[in-house]
C-alpha cells in the first residue's frame, strides 16, 4: 500500500466517529434515475431484465437503473447507474472492480481514462478489458459524487468523508458502462466512449453541483 492510500487510511479511521454522526443526518436532494432519458444520442434504450433479488440485496443501492441501449451499429451498450442515498465507513457503494470477478468476468486490462464534460471540466473514468471463457467486453465506470466524476474508488471515499463533513451530505452514485467485444477491442472502445460523451450531459442533470 502506497503513502496516499494509507495517508487515506488513517484519515477515514480518525474520522469515522464524526462521519458516523454526520451520515446519519444527511438530507441529500432527491434524485429520480428514471429521469435518464431513453433515448441518448444515437441510441435507443430498453430496461433490463430485473437484477436477481439476492444480487439487489447485496448491492443495496437506494435505486438503480438497468439498461441496454442500441444505435445503428447494432452494439449493444449495458447501462448500470446505482444511486445510495447516504452511506458509513464500512457500508458503500460496490467496487465493479472486485464484483465482477465474483460473476466470472476477470479483468483482463486497467487503465484511468481522463473525459471531458460538458461543464469543460475534466472527469476520471475506470477503464477494464474484462474476459469470461470465451468472452471479452469493455467496461467504463466512474463514481459521481456531488458534482465530481472519479475512478478511484479510495478518492471517492475521501471525497464523501469530507463532504460529509462540509456539506452534510454522503449521497453518491456508481455509473457502469459495458460494451461486449465481438470485433476488435479499438471498435469496442470507440462505442463505449462515444456513448459515455452522450451520457454525460443527462448523468449531470440528475445531480446538483458540489
Amino acid at each position: 500500500m502506497n503513502a496516499r492510500r494509507v495517508g487515506i487510511c488513517l484519515t477515514l479511521v480518525l474520522a469515522t466517529g464524526v462521519a458516523r454522526h454526520v451520515m446519519a443526518d444527511s438530507r441529500p436532494p432527491s434524485v429520480d434515475l428514471s429521469r435518464l432519458p431513453i433515448a441518448i444520442g444515437a441510441w435507443r434504450g430498453a430496461e433490463a431484465p430485473p437484477l436477481d433479488e439476492t444480487v439487489v440485496t447485496l448491492l443495496a443501492a437506494d435505486s438503480y437503473v438497468n439498461r441496454t441501449y442500441v444505435a445503428e451499429s447494432g452494439t449493444p451498450i449495458g447501462l448500470y447507474v446505482a444511486y445510495y442515498a447516504g452511506q458509513t465507513p464500512g457500508d458503500s457503494m460496490h467496487s465493479p472492480l472486485n464484483c465482477l470477478p465474483g460473476t466470472g468476468w476477470e479483468p483482463v486490462a486497467t487503465s484511468t481514462l481522463s473525459l471531458a464534460r460538458p461543464d469543460g471540466t475534466r472527469g476520471a473514468v475506470r477503464r477494464m478489458l474484462v474476459r469470461k471463457e470465451n468472452e471479452q467486453a469493455l467496461v467504463l465506470y466512474w463514481y459521481q459524487v456531488h458534482g465530481r466524476m472519479l475512478a478511484n474508488e479510495w478518492d471517492s471515499k475521501l471525497y464523501l468523508l469530507v463532504d460529509s463533513v462540509r456539506l452534510h451530505r454522503s449521497d453518491a452514485a456508481l455509473v457502469r458502462i459495458v460494451a461486449p467485444i465481438d470485433g476488435s477491442v479499438q471498435a469496442a472502445d470507440r462505442e463505449a466512449l462515444a456513448f459515455t460523451q452522450a451520457l454525460l450531459p443527462s448523468v449531470n442533470r440528475l445531480w446538483s453541483g458540489r
